[in-house]
């Protein structure tokens, strides 16, 4: 499930951040960059294997200062609340499946 991360949705992400293992996914809607992260994070949606907040950073900025958000895109794995592992950057397919491996690794040694 892949969630924008806004006013209406507030409350939902920040107990989904507190409580669960969660992709915080960063981005703008200018990143031509963010736009093939995106694509390929909604492969991962399909396969329902985690859930997705994404978070605009032009109308985040809190969000994206609290987890010290430099540049986009960044995806981090939230666990409990706190960063697990990030990547960022310009990505190819191989590189962020094999991303996502550890990222289920780490989920299903936790």
């Amino acid at each position: 499930m892949m969630i924008d991360y806004n006013q209406e949705t507030f409350n939902e992400c920040q107990k989904l951040i507190k409580n669960q293992f969660v992709l915080l996914e960063f981005y703008a809607s200018w990143c031509g960059t963010c736009r093939s992260v995106t694509r390929m994070l909604k492969h991962v949606d399909s396969m329902d294997l985690l859930k997705i907040i994404r978070i605009d950073i032009d109308q985040n900025k809190e969000v994206m200062n609290k987890y010290d958000i430099l540049g986009v895109p960044v995806i981090m794995l939230i666990q409990q609340g706190k960063e697990v592992i990030r990547l960022g950057g310009s990505v190819n397919f191989e590189e962020f499946k094999e991303w996502i491996h550890q990222v289920k690794e780490f989920e299903e040694l936790s």
